[in-house]
């Protein structure tokens, strides 16, 4: 399906379950689409939830925007779900996707049930960081497509998940480099850290160990600030810990849902 945003771009979306549950947006991550999240397509509606999945603006099916804006895909989610009727509904968001989730919260803060902020970030602030963030966009910048195609095949293999490098190959070989490189910017720019004490609604982080400490000390950072937030750890996880470790992500994140809705 397709849904026409406040600048006129057409945003694919997919729902699946009964529309008369309680409704999941599950958002995914820069150069990814909605097929990152195949494996909680059957396990979420069969819970008992209504699954909203986008491609945010520029990813998938949906149409490439001139520039690309965080607060632009938070608004595109929010009038994507008041377009289906539906005033509240949780967010889970893995990567840029909980960028996107937690930029919601501060935009429409009554409409957000719950939020899951999976192998994500509020900000980059320490020095190990921002060289990595510069080291993203140098990669995207000056390597070839193939190239950077071919160092995620190789990482994910590693892991023992060569299905997840080819699922990231073919998205990344599909997109215009010069408009990643735009997003990957907008990603290294992003920050809410001082807004997150503002939150009042339940969270919950999870953060994959198999890229490591970095990642697990960026989620801690937002864990820390939000309050009330929990921080769970999943062995094997890892951008994107629902594809790595689907069983242990459905069980916790099935699990936290069910705690706050009602």
């Amino acid at each position: 399906m397709n849904f026409k945003t406040f600048d006129q771009l057409s945003l694919y979306y997919e729902t699946h379950g009964d529309p008369g549950a309680v409704p999941v947006v599950l958002i995914h991550g820069i150069g990814a689409d909605h097929e990152m999240w195949k494996p909680q397509l059957a396990s979420f509606p069969a819970s008992g939830y209504f699954v909203i999945v986008p491609d945010l603006r520029g990813h998938g099916a949906s149409d490439l925007p001139q520039t690309f804006s965080i607060a632009d895909c938070a608004r595109d989610l929010h009038d994507l779900l008041a377009s289906l009727g539906i005033q509240q509904a949780h967010l889970v968001g893995i990567s840029m996707g909980g960028m996107v989730a937690q930029q919601y919260v501060l935009q429409y803060p009554a409409s957000a049930l719950s939020l899951v902020l999976v192998d994500s970030l509020s900000g980059v602030t320490r020095a190990l960081e921002r060289f990595n963030a510069c080291l993203a966009a140098f990669l995207l910048q000056f390597f070839p497509p193939k190239t950077q195609a071919s160092m995620i095949v190789k990482t994910y293999s590693q892991l023992g998940h060569a299905e997840v490098g080819k699922y990231f190959e073919t998205r990344l070989l599909s997109m215009p480099p010069a408009w990643l490189l735009a997003a990957r910017r907008e990603v290294n720019r992003f920050t809410v850290i001082d807004s997150l004490a503002s939150f009042s609604l339940p969270v919950l982080v999870l953060v994959g160990d198999a890229f490591g400490k970095l990642a697990i000390d960026m989620a801690r950072t937002s864990a820390t600030r939000i309050p009330g937030a929990q921080l769970e750890i999943l062995t094997g996880g890892g951008d994107p810990s629902n594809l790595l470790v689907p069983e242990a992500f459905d069980s916790r994140v099935l699990a936290f849902l069910a705690a706050h809705s009602g």
